[in-house]
């Protein structure tokens, strides 16, 4: 069995770009090689809860500073409206020269109107703050250089496949 997930995680890995298809039972991979991201495909990432607010694509966010080359440092999160949301990778993934690139990346595109330039602690002392993980961001393709960073797609919902009912929410 580990045999068999490992060898399915190459093979995304491999691809990266491929879009997830459906299996006979419907169910579609939702992470793909994304597993430390925070949200997945379809989940809706901010209110109001809607299908326009669902998350149809993640992409990686991947370091290409010199002293951290090559390493993932969060995610782009494209809802099905088109909005784009930055978030970080889950705290165990996270070193503090990452969440300076990512804060760094923040800082320069987040979304106007939004005053937030920093990805505040999620807990604190132990305690959640409840502080919220997903920013509204815009970052322009040719701005990538400049940022030192790459997109690496992750993954999509599949084209022509209808998203589920995002439900009243929480």
């Amino acid at each position: 069995m580990l045999i068999a997930i490992s060898a399915l995680i190459i093979a995304q890995a491999g691809n990266p770009a491929a879009t997830p298809a459906p299996t006979a039972s419907g169910y579609v991979d939702t992470r793909g090689p994304c597993l430390d991201s925070a949200k997945q495909v379809p989940q809706v990432i901010d209110v109001p809860v809607s299908r326009d607010g669902e998350v149809v694509r993640i992409d990686k966010v991947v370091s290409q500073a010199t002293f951290t080359p090559n390493e993932v440092i969060g995610f782009l999160y494209t809802r099905q409206d088109g909005k784009t949301y930055l978030g970080t990778r889950t705290d165990q993934y996270t070193s503090p020269a990452s969440a300076g690139e990512i804060n760094a990346v923040l800082a320069s595109t987040h979304a106007p109107g939004i005053a937030q330039t920093a990805f505040p602690p999620q807990t604190r002392l132990g305690v959640p703050t409840k502080f919220t993980q997903f920013f509204a961001v815009k970052i322009p393709a040719d701005a990538l250089t400049a940022l030192q960073i790459r997109l690496d797609p992750c993954v999509m919902w599949p084209a022509g496949r209808p998203l589920p009912d995002p439900g009243p929410g929480p």
